[in-house]
């Protein structure tokens, strides 16, 4: 378990964060950075991890669905993922003759994932910060 010191950017709330190196269920995983909400505003944002080491005059979370990104943005990243993917490989079951939708279906969940995760990582974290 490493343990980071994080700031917050909007109400400037430090915190310990303990998480395991490229492994995470509630946030999204950036390199050094992760997607999670501050434990004190709730907001979702984007927060760096360099900074290591523990402050013990800090209060100490973990990687935990308090911090997470959430069911709803879950829900809007996986369910339109999951359903054309479902369906075009079962495609092959329902339609007799050689159609190619079951690739179109696939490539268009894989496009969806893509694309929401993009936008996820772009609308979090202070303006013109990278």
């Amino acid at each position: 378990m490493t343990t980071s010191i994080c700031e917050c950017y909007k109400c400037s709330y430090k915190f310990n964060y303990e998480w395991i190196p490229g492994a995470s269920l509630h946030s999204i995983r950036l390199g050094t950075k992760r997607i999670f909400r501050c434990p004190n505003c709730k907001i979702l944002q984007k927060f760096d991890l360099r900074k290591k080491g523990p402050n013990k005059s800090l209060k100490t979370y973990g990687d935990s669905s308090e911090l997470g990104i959430g069911s709803k943005i879950w829900a809007i990243l996986l369910v339109p993922t999951l359903i054309p993917i479902f369906f075009g490989a079962f495609s092959f079951f329902i339609f007799i003759k050689p159609v190619y939708i079951h690739f179109v279906l696939i490539a268009f969940g894989i496009v969806w994932i893509s694309m929401s995760l993009l936008y996820v990582i772009l609308t979090v974290g202070p303006k013109g910060a990278k």
